[in-house]
């Protein structure tokens, strides 16, 4: 019994580690072994329910909501232009909700919520390091060397394809490490979580993601206004600090002449897709959605069909709408609308029942989480972050531990009986 609680857990652990690894897994090979991973948890945890019998299922707000969008998937699916393609991204839709759950049932312990952050908190740091180094000239691996990028050489990718997807990821990581100051920790343990801090600032910057750089600043101050509003947060503690991540990411954004430029490229003309061009090309969104506005064209099907709305004139072919919002509805439908205001709702009520936990722990990792989440919810607007698998199993983590139930304790109580 032990051995099969076990086992999703390490699953869990090993997804973790694996998606941004392989490039954010998002060729078909990756996708494939993260199915794997997650069919060997799930087997396990329903094999350890039969042997237990124990059916109880775990409430949390985004269980309602879940309902209609699976359904609405799938009857989007049978309306499909092209049914493949959407069965496919109706089966790694399903992966997610799985790993949902599989952190609501696995990871019910204050224990293993800790190893959880401190999983995502260190593969964070990895990554920001390594893109560092990598962009300083310095790879010992060679599988990530990718020559064929042309903005490679300036900006900071790490293990990622794309510069703007891996500071998609760190916008997520990072309030999750500053979330870890308010768990009461010590003092050499403070000192090294400001160093991966600073380690993650400087790889954010250095990606030159104008989305990542507006992201992770709309975060932040999420972050610090509800600090601010919760009066039985300890302030001293993260307050210093968040305040002089924001003022480091203005000052260098605002002084830097290689920054500037690429500020300088939101209203660019040419190959790359400005935010001039991504405006264009959302009126052309607009129409494939008025054309199939009860279900969309089915799940995972706008690069196919978007060439029949692409507006001329257009230097290059969108295969993303450069805006998930859009994209989501254009390939289900507008009833999705409701049903992703429902779940924002659900999340950001049960996030702020979670803050009034005297728990510094539950507090620390719930207002971490937030932050990620709220961070890129705003990146999704301009651009695709949640259509790259890495980016996408994250955001269903840290949504899992803002919703989930709070962690039992692991101490257990002795009874005397004399």
């Amino acid at each position: 019994m032990n051995i099969l609680n076990s086992i999703p857990r390490l699953g869990i652990y090993s997804i973790i580690i694996f998606t941004p690894l392989a490039m954010a897994s998002v060729q078909g090979w990756a996708i494939t072994v993260i199915h794997l991973i997650t069919l060997i948890g799930v087997t396990a945890f329903l094999l350890e329910k039969s042997l237990s019998g124990d059916w109880t299922w775990a409430k949390t707000p985004l269980n309602k909501p879940f309902l209609p969008l699976m359904g609405l998937g799938l009857i989007s699916s049978i309306y499909s232009v092209h049914r493949p393609i959407s069965f496919r991204a109706i089966i790694l839709l399903i992966n997610y909700l799985s790993i949902f759950y599989l952190i609501i049932y696995s990871f019910n312990s204050r224990t293993h919520l800790r190893q959880l952050v401190y999983l995502i908190v260190g593969l964070g740091s990895f990554l920001a390091a390594f893109g560092i180094i990598k962009w300083m000239g310095i790879n010992p691996f060679p599988w990530w060397n990718y020559q064929n990028v042309e903005y490679e050489t300036y900006r900071v990718s790490s293990t990622f394809f794309n510069s703007d997807n891996f500071a998609a990821y760190i916008e997520m990581t990072l309030p999750v490490v500053l979330g870890i100051f308010l768990t009461g920790l010590r003092e050499k343990k403070l000192v090294m979580l400001a160093g991966l801090t600073f380690v993650m600032f400087f790889a954010l910057i250095l990606s030159y993601s104008r989305g990542g750089w507006i992201a992770s600043f709309f975060g932040m101050c999420f972050m610090g206004g509800v600090l601010l509003i919760k009066r039985h947060f300890s302030l001293k503690k993260l307050i210093p600090p968040l305040l002089g991540g924001i003022l480091v990411i203005l000052i260098v954004i605002l002084s830097s002449t290689s920054v500037t430029k690429r500020l300088g490229t939101l209203a660019q003309k040419g190959n790359l897709p400005n935010f001039r061009g991504r405006v264009i090309v959302w009126s052309g969104i607009i129409n494939m959605i008025q054309d199939h506005p009860l279900f969309g064209t089915g799940p995972g099907t706008f690069a196919t069909i978007f060439t029949q709305y692409q507006p001329p004139g257009t230097a290059v072919r969108y295969f993303k709408a450069h805006n998930d919002y859009l994209q989501f509805i254009s390939e289900i439908g507008i009833t999705l609308i409701p049903i992703m205001i429902w779940m924002m709702v659900a999340f950001y009520r049960k996030g702020f029942k979670k803050l009034k936990n005297p728990s510094r722990l539950v507090k620390g990792t719930s207002i971490g989480a937030m932050s990620g989440i709220t961070a890129i919810l705003i990146h999704s607007i301009a651009d695709f972050p949640l259509h790259i698998p890495a980016n996408a199993i994250l955001f269903t983590i840290l949504a899992a531990i803002v919703v989930g139930p709070l962690p039992k304790s692991d101490h257990k109580k002795v009874i005397d009986h004399t």
